[in-house]
């Protein structure tokens, strides 16, 4: 996924939000029996994989800020290393797992070294609203 404008960000994300909604009532036609506790632990669960998805569309579809930001530098031989492209990471938040995309940089000068993600990775949320 690459930069999208917001009414792109806003129909991705309609297409979980729908999807999550057909599974869910998917689901309640094959278990008409269902109690209602029942019920709402599949809803939670169709909840916490759209909060995921909806967290991978804001995130991803905006600006990274790898395109402003001055790439790091070669810890071998200090040239400027270049972006070479997007990897995916997966982030376990409280509300569900999402899969951001990360800048992924090569030394330009044939180091052989590469940077992936650029930083201390983000710490994953720990715990559980459930």
């Amino acid at each position: 996924m690459r930069r999208m404008s917001r009414a792109q960000r806003r129909e991705a994300f309609l297409e979980h939000a729908l999807e999550a909604f057909e599974t869910l009532d998917r689901w309640y036609g094959e278990h008409p029996e269902a109690t209602f506790a029942e019920i709402e632990q599949q809803a939670r669960k169709q909840r916490r994989e759209l909060m995921g998805k909806a967290l991978e569309v804001v995130i991803n579809g905006r600006r990274t800020g790898a395109e402003e930001a001055a790439a790091p530098r070669c810890p071998r031989c200090g040239a400027e290393m270049a972006l070479h492209d997007y990897r995916p990471k997966t982030i376990r938040g409280l509300e569900g797992e999402s899969v951001l995309e990360r800048v992924y940089y090569v030394c330009p000068q044939g180091c052989g070294e590469t940077l992936f993600p650029p930083g201390s990775p983000p710490a994953a949320a720990s715990g559980c609203l459930e």
